[in-house]
């Protein structure tokens, strides 16, 4: 059997044989491409005002999540494309008529697209969510009502655990604005309510010399990014007035600091006998 005859009796193996083939390379090719860019792209997208005292772990962890997220998706996508168009190519090399199979295709997946609408638009949320570095793994969110830490950021749903423990599934569709309390730096906002008839110059320097001690404390110094803000008088009546601070924090540590920054505050006052009152229902929000 000379080769012309053996190309002819099994050109029909060797072509599906071929396809396989390429496919598979095609597969390893677009994966190890996949990996390089989108290390690329989520490098690029990182924040560069970042502030340097940021923990490294937290940023490489979400900078982790953030690549494992994108670079699953862009493998989906390519695999899927990949297998289709060998199984196209692979059924045309039997005959079947190929121009058919996909006018059906198309129309039973435009079916199923037009049915699939909410999905498709938690899909696409999702991906904005990671490409856009919304918020990631670690963050305490507001996202639309649901507040807590985030401890999944999927392609359809977002899942955020609250204060209570209670886990919340947030399709990412429904998702209209999101509040995110740990990129870059957070703040610690304090009021101080004192009966009228205190010194306002007083407490406010003992305010910010505790601040200033507190800072000083090499358990809160990396932590505390900026010296205490006294931003002075926030309400005043007959028988109050309330004073504002606010200090500057690593990201998730601003609750910690107004926590020890009250308990350190409240011993300063009591050393002066300076009584501190229950801040009346009053609009401090600004």
């Amino acid at each position: 059997m000379n080769l012309e005859a053996f190309m002819s009796e099994w050109s029909m193996a060797i072509n599906v044989a071929l396809i396989i083939v390429v496919a598979i390379v095609a597969r390893i090719v677009v994966r190890v491409a996949t990996r390089r860019v989108t290390k690329t792209i989520v490098s690029g997208v990182k924040r560069v005002q970042q502030d340097e005292r940021l923990d490294a772990v937290m940023a490489e962890q979400r900078l982790a999540q953030r690549t494992k997220t994108i670079a699953s998706v862009l493998d989906n996508v390519a695999t899927w494309a990949i297998t289709i168009t060998a199984v196209v190519m692979i059924l045309s090399e039997f005959g079947v008529n190929v121009g058919a199979l996909i006018a059906v295709s198309t129309v039973l997946g435009a079916a199923i697209g037009f049915g699939s609408q909410s999905l498709v638009k938690d899909l696409l949320s999702g991906l904005f969510i990671v490409f856009e570095d919304q918020y990631g793994v670690g963050d305490w969110v507001d996202l639309d009502g649901v507040s807590g830490e985030v401890e999944r950021v999927g392609l359809r749903v977002t899942e955020v655990r609250d204060i209570h423990g209670t886990l919340w599934f947030v399709r990412n569709g429904e998702i209209l604005k999101v509040g995110n309390s740990s990129q870059e730096w957070a703040a610690a906002l304090l009021d101080f309510s004192f009966a009228y008839d205190n010194d306002v110059d007083l407490v406010q320097g003992i305010i910010r010399d505790t601040a200033e001690a507190m800072r000083k404390d090499p358990e809160w110094a990396e932590v505390m990014t900026s010296e205490a803000e006294v931003w002075g008088m926030q309400h005043v009546s007959g028988e109050q007035f309330v004073l504002r601070t606010s200090i500057k924090t690593l990201p998730n540590r601003q609750w910690a600091v107004a926590r020890e920054l009250r308990k350190r505050c409240k011993l300063a006052f009591d050393k002066k006998e300076i009584k501190l009152l229950e801040a009346q229902k009053i609009n401090l929000a600004k």
